[in-house]
């Protein structure tokens, strides 16, 4: 599976019922859809556009966690358990939706017992995800964290013709991996010069995820020495 879309995993009869249920939306930039604390009633799925999910602190610090993009599926982790959310959710730019309640999930946990398999099978590689992301920040430093941010998000993500498209821009990169912009910058430019990812307006083409995975090893070691 990439991304987190796990309908496209459900079988085709099934698949086409759960999209029946779904009702269109469309949300514009900057919206906030859920904060962190906040009930959670409907679950979305991504046509176009994108979602960002971070964590706020009370003095307005942002860690970014994930940039959601089409097909990708948000907001099910938490109706599942009835449970409030534990992240903001924000659109960004003019985001199209496909939303279910969560009675309509709820309903087709009940008669379909392979959409509760492919639940789980996301909640567990949504918490891998978490847990790769605190070993980064607690043991990597920043040039390795950078790399290994982008290794990462590659594996979640289809290749293109010139390789893997990841839509973050150098902001987004800093507040993932709680790091300065210039040192961002700095990173970044020899990423590029080493070929393995090339930087473009609002992206980042990744090239050579195994060349981002040895760059990280070597980076762990000097930092160890």
């Amino acid at each position: 599976m990439k991304g987190f879309n796990w309908i496209d995993e459900l079988s085709p009869q099934v698949r086409e019922t759960v999209l029946r249920c779904a009702h269109p939306r469309t949300v514009a930039d900057s919206k906030i859809l859920y904060q962190n604390g906040d009930r959670v009633t409907e679950i979305y799925q991504i046509v176009s556009g994108a979602i960002r999910k971070c964590i706020l602190s009370e003095d307005g610090q942002e860690v970014l966690l994930y940039v959601y993009g089409p097909g990708d599926i948000v907001a099910d982790a938490p109706v599942t358990d009835d449970e409030p959310s534990p992240v903001t959710l924000t659109t960004r730019g003019e985001t199209r939706l496909r939303v279910w309640s969560a009675g309509d999930l709820k309903w087709l946990r009940e008669q379909h017992p392979e959409v509760e398999t492919a639940l789980a099978c996301q909640i567990n590689r949504r918490l891998r995800g978490a847990l790769q992301l605190i070993e980064e920040l607690l043991t990597l430093p920043v040039a390795a964290r950078i790399a290994s941010r982008f290794a990462q998000l590659s594996d979640l993500q289809a290749p293109s013709g010139q390789g893997i498209d990841l839509m973050l821009s150098q902001v987004d990169i800093g507040l993932m991996v709680g790091s300065t912009r210039q040192s961002v910058n700095r990173v970044v430019n020899e990423l590029r010069e080493l070929g393995l990812i090339e930087p473009l307006y609002g992206k980042v083409i990744v090239k050579d995820r195994p060349g981002l995975n040895r760059y990280v090893r070597e980076h762990q070691r000097s930092n160890e020495k």
